[in-house]
């Protein structure tokens, strides 16, 4: 099967993994369904994330890194380290792992919410969240989404993800509202906008590195 085909595929579960050259930087998405399809086939985790596999595997190509998205899946992949969703970043020993999901906007207090997953790592998804606010300024068709990556304010903040709280790798957990996810337009130029920031976070990864240990020095004083 082609990959559009799996992405568009209601009735069965499959996790599809692509390769790419950058392996330091990993895209996963634990929550794919096509379209219209509002449910999982998973007790734990029953609602979808619509169309999240499309950008997962958009932004992938743009960063050539390998892609690993589970589609209309049985079990909620991310919250178990014991899941083949789990195992493959794992084996892939990344830098960084950037996971899209969506929302509804019923909970979310911003349209665009990042976490890392604790707000000991929150200097990651801010800073994710802020160089995309400065791309999104001069974007006109992004210009009007909210964007936040400040732990304490969002309400995704994905303290129960196995695959984002894992020490093993730097962890980005994005959630997008759905008029952006449903929008090929729209999406595809986000996509483009966040796969040059995160190869500008790649390129400064060490220096960042040490600047959040030193925050991290200084809160505990």
């Amino acid at each position: 099967m082609q990959i559009e085909d799996i992405l568009k595929d209601e009735n069965n579960s499959m996790l599809l993994f692509t390769p790419g050259d950058r392996k330091e930087i990993v895209v996963g998405v634990p929550h794919h369904a096509p379209l219209g399809v509002l449910k999982l086939p998973s007790e734990e985790h029953p609602a979808s994330d619509e169309n999240t596999g499309f950008i997962g595997i958009t932004l992938a190509e743009l960063l050539n890194c390998p892609a690993i998205i589970a589609c209309n899946y049985f079990m909620d992949v991310n919250k178990h380290k014991s899941s083949d969703y789990y195992k493959k970043i794992q084996s892939l020993e990344p830098k960084i792992l950037v996971e899209i999901h969506g929302h509804s906007r019923n909970l979310a207090r911003f349209d665009i919410e990042v976490s890392s997953g604790s707000l000991e790592r929150s200097f990651w998804s801010k800073e994710l969240a802020d160089r995309l606010r400065v791309g999104f300024a001069s974007e006109p068709l992004l210009q009007g989404y909210s964007i936040s990556g400040v732990f304490k304010d969002i309400y995704f903040q994905a303290t129960r993800s196995a695959s984002i709280t894992s020490p093993g790798w730097v962890s980005f957990h994005i959630e997008l509202p759905r008029p952006l996810r449903e929008s090929r337009q729209a999406y595809l130029l986000f996509c483009k906008l966040l796969a040059d920031v995160f190869k500008g976070i790649l390129a400064d990864f060490e220096d960042l590195k040490g600047s959040q240990d030193m925050q991290g020095r200084v809160e505990i004083h």
